[in-house]
């Protein structure tokens, strides 16, 4: 069986088609973030644009209806929460573009389809401050326009495809003349390259053999909660943490998805009062939620089988985590255990800007209700380091969003961190430029409290930023010009390993290099750290409007004699400047320093 003669989209082989091109997306991943321009180690393109439109693929999996608006409206919104890193939060808009024209149809020919690609478009360019040309903006644009000329009305859907697909191939030669910076690199528009895959899994989806396709992708091709094996921690468990000798102290942090079962149970009445009363009884930190036959539960309890054991009564599993949190308590690199620094282990000390109360919500951030009146404004702030986790929290900050270089957040990610702050206006450090996209979009589809995303692009100017923030200011608009105001008059940079060789605005790289940068600007390339860091500090001290104090994060993998030679090299170049050395804990960059 093939889609080749169709003529009309349907639900059915827009699921097909959108499960075909996560698959073609999934293969080539590396090849997008190989296309990174910058020679450090923060090509995550093709990540941040498979689990973007994955997204879309696992909600479409509990839609069970092939009604082509059900299919688009139900994928949109799981791209659009799923969105991660600017590509992302670029494709999700796409993507909504093309839902708000077929939305309204239940069924769609080519004619409606080159409408909803220029809705699709229109959007994407929308969802960007400062659209730039020979980007991925412009390979959607230049595609949709090229199908839309060799194209009838009424051609078969893999025509229609087939000659997006040529119209991609053909814009994504050109983005090197069009972008100098990639012409520099001699690489592609990965952004762009990444929707050319998509539009490759599309094709194949409609001009090949359905079984034949499925055969290519192998398992992927049932792909629902996949995720690249190169980022992947489900197994990432160090058993060296609980030992033979050890007791549990902290329980399992327990997560289940149900459907309720009509054979099970009267879902229309049935008693969800009832399970909370029977979670709050089994354990703690409960988050209940049903969405008609669909249950979603998280509870900490030392007895999970209890509580499976009392669902299962209704219907059955879909998705199943149970976590040992002595783990997580104990392994203070991990992903959860910078949440845990976020939440559990907040000492209650003088001079915290929290307000009252103001206890952090679990993942889910549901039962609001619970908490006290909202005070006037909290914080969150994107975090990759345990170092930097326990600095944020030191300083006030309310939610610490797990991600960075490399390890975007989603949209959702923002929305679950929104929730864990009761306040009436939050004010948001992305901390890099990647991520400030979704940062905005999370702003935009929140409405319990008003969200002000403050542009920083560098974990080194959240720090600034939050440094600015006066407790008792009850004016938002000044808030946040003294945030603006103190990241604007301060320098920050960092020092990594180069990953390619090449020459960056007049500064020669070789791979396996320290190189120091600010932004996007190579500043020093050396083939020891602290010199490389050095020559970082000359620039950040003579760029910043002050200057009389540096801070410099050591990374996780610096050791303590290197930090010192560095800490002593700059405290006697600059005599006159403070210099604090603290851990920061972070990954890629070996150190990030600030001038402030």
């Amino acid at each position: 069986m093939n889609y080749k003669s169709e003529k009309l989209l349907n639900g059915e082989i827009y699921g097909w088609m959108l499960k075909c091109a996560a698959c073609e997306l999934k293969f080539h991943i590396k090849d997008v973030n190989d296309l990174n321009v910058f020679p450090v180690p923060d090509g995550d393109t093709g990540d941040n644009m498979w689990r973007t439109i994955n997204g879309g693929v696992n909600a479409l999996a509990t839609c069970k209806t092939e009604d082509l608006p059900d299919a688009v409206v139900t994928s949109s919104k799981g791209m659009i929460f799923k969105a991660r890193g600017n590509s992302g939060v670029i494709l999700s808009q796409f993507f909504k573009g093309i839902t708000l024209v077929l939305s309204g149809s239940d069924s769609a020919d080519a004619a409606k389809l080159i409408e909803a690609l220029r809705s699709g478009v229109k959007h994407s360019y929308a969802a960007v401050l400062n659209p730039m040309e020979g980007t991925i903006l412009t390979v959607a644009r230049e595609s949709a326009e090229y199908a839309a000329k060799n194209v009838k009305k009424d051609a078969p859907l893999s025509e229609l495809f087939a000659k997006l697909l040529t119209g991609m191939k053909n814009s994504l030669k050109r983005t090197p003349e069009l972008l100098p910076v990639l012409k520099q690199a001699g690489v592609i528009d990965s952004g762009g390259a990444g929707l050319y895959y998509i539009a490759a899994g599309f094709s194949r989806a409609l001009n090949e053999d359905v079984e034949k396709t499925k055969a290519h992708y192998g398992i992927q091709a049932n792909l629902v909660d996949g995720e690249p094996d190169q980022h992947s921690h489900a197994d990432n468990v160090n058993v060296d943490l609980f030992t033979a000798d050890d007791v549990m102290k902290y329980g399992y942090c327990t997560e289940l998805l149900i459907r309720l079962q009509n054979s099970r149970t009267d879902i229309e009445s049935f008693d969800d009062d009832a399970v909370r009363r029977f979670l709050s009884e089994a354990g703690d930190s409960v988050v209940y939620f049903r969405s008609e036959s669909l249950v979603k539960l998280h509870v900490h309890t030392f007895d999970p089988e209890r509580v499976m054991s009392y669902m299962h009564n209704f219907g059955e599993f879909l998705k199943i985590k149970i976590e040992n949190m002595t783990l997580e308590h104990t392994d203070n690199d991990s992903p959860v255990a910078l949440i845990d620094l976020a939440s559990d282990r907040i000492e209650q000390s003088e001079g915290r800007r929290r307000g009252s109360g103001s206890e952090l919500m679990d993942e889910f951030g549901l039962g609001q209700e619970e908490y006290p009146e909202k005070k006037f404004f909290g914080t969150v702030a994107v975090c990759a380091g345990s170092g930097f986790a326990e600095t944020f929290k030191a300083m006030g900050c309310d939610a610490l969003v797990s991600g960075g270089q490399s390890m975007n957040p989603s949209t959702q990610d923002f929305i679950d961190a929104f929730k864990n702050v009761n306040a009436e206006h939050i004010i948001v450090f992305p901390n890099n430029k990647n991520i400030v996209l979704s940062a905005r979009q999370a702003a935009d589809l929140y409405t319990d409290a008003a969200v002000h995303v403050v542009e920083t692009s560098d974990l080194g100017q959240g720090y600034v930023g939050l440094s600015a923030i006066y407790p008792d200011e009850t004016d938002i608009d000044s808030i946040i010009a003294s945030i603006e105001e103190a990241v604007s008059s301060s320098s920050s940079g960092a020092v990594s390993n180069a990953v390619k060789s090449g020459n960056f605005d007049g500064v020669a790289v070789s791979e396996g290099d320290f190189i120091g940068f600010i932004g996007k600007k190579i500043i020093s390339s050396e083939q020891d750290v602290v010199s490389a860091a050095m020559l970082l500090t000359d620039r950040l001290i003579a760029s910043s409007e002050s200057g009389s104090i540096i801070t410099c994060f050591t990374g996780r993998d610096t050791d303590s004699f290197e930090n010192s030679i560095l800490e002593k090299a700059i405290a006697e170049k600059y005599p006159d400047t403070e210099v604090f050395f603290t851990s920061g804990g972070q990954e890629v960059y070996s150190y990030i320093l600030v001038a402030d």
